[in-house]
């Protein structure tokens, strides 16, 4: 008779595959598994710990709601959490998930290494994942739906994969893209995100746009733009910093994971909140 465990893990990954939501393929992170089954428990009841990924799922659902996709490209997959819902809520479309499939925050991992891990576990006949540099991009009129989000701001020639994204989209094809604003504010003291601001110097090489200078762009290419809102603002900051906060404290990361739902209730807020100028941009757009 199998460990009491593995009945358990299997229960999860049914419920994974049968009930599409974002996020909740971080059950099966190597840093969720090794916290045993109350921190799969507490994903599937709470969703991701990522507040960007929180928020992203939200304007994702917002924008497929009334749309039926055939080939979908996500630009940038990461861990592939997007894409894992994607094909999950729409299993006739087909869904490509294409990464440079660097180690990162990831340690040992590369994000392509976790998204054939997690795979394997949800065997999605309609996924496929490509280590490809979005520069190198040379599809022709395949896609009828395209996403990135937080993509563009680590390649410095991102204009080039806007042009890349636009001539691998059919005529009509959707590209929503989310990408960080040149300028970003402060709430709270500068001390608690000030490793992250270390960080972004040196990983956010294309945090050079601003709403009016990318549907500029958007619209060179050849893009026609349908909504253009921005995000982050004060409620998103809050919970970010917060967040940050947590960590320069070095709060044990079970009470971070208390907080978290607070935390995510201040990036809802902000998702649904008319922002007039945001650290975020948020822009969809048709060929």
């Amino acid at each position: 008779m199998p460990p009491r465990t593995n009945q358990v893990t299997i229960s999860m990954e049914q419920i994974v595959a049968r009930r599409p939501r974002v996020g909740v393929t971080d059950i099966f992170h190597r840093n969720v598994s090794r916290r045993g089954v109350l921190a799969k428990l507490y994903v599937l009841l709470f969703g991701t710990p990522h507040l960007g990924t929180f928020a992203n799922g939200i304007y994702l659902r917002r924008t497929i709601r009334r749309m039926t996709p055939s080939f979908v490209l996500d630009a940038g997959c990461g861990d592939g959490t997007l894409a894992f819902y994607m094909a999950s809520r729409f299993p006739k479309a087909r869904v490509l998930g294409v990464d440079i499939g660097e180690q990162g925050m990831h340690t040992s991992e590369s994000t392509l290494d976790i998204c054939a891990r997690v795979h394997r576990s949800l065997a999605l006949d309609n996924l496929e994942f490509r280590q490809l540099d979005l520069r190198q991009l040379d599809a022709r009129e395949e896609f009828d739906f395209a996403y990135s989000f937080d993509v563009l701001e680590h390649i410095a020639e991102n204009r080039q994969v806007l042009q890349n994204i636009y001539r691998a989209l059919m005529r009509g094809g959707l590209l929503l893209l989310r990408i960080p604003a040149r300028n970003q504010r402060r709430i709270l003291s500068r001390r608690f995100t000030s490793e992250h601001e270390r960080w972004a110097q040196i990983e956010h090489v294309g945090q050079h746009y601003e709403m009016d200078s990318l549907q500029a762009d958007l619209k060179q290419i050849g893009y026609e733009v349908l909504s253009a809102e921005y995000t982050m603002g004060n409620w998103g900051r809050l919970s970010f910093e917060l967040s940050e906060a947590m960590q320069y404290y070095r709060v044990p990361q079970a009470l971070q994971m208390l907080g978290m739902p607070a935390l995510k209730a201040l990036r809802f807020v902000d998702t649904h909140a008319a922002i007039r100028g945001g650290d975020g941009l948020l822009v969809l757009c048709r060929k």
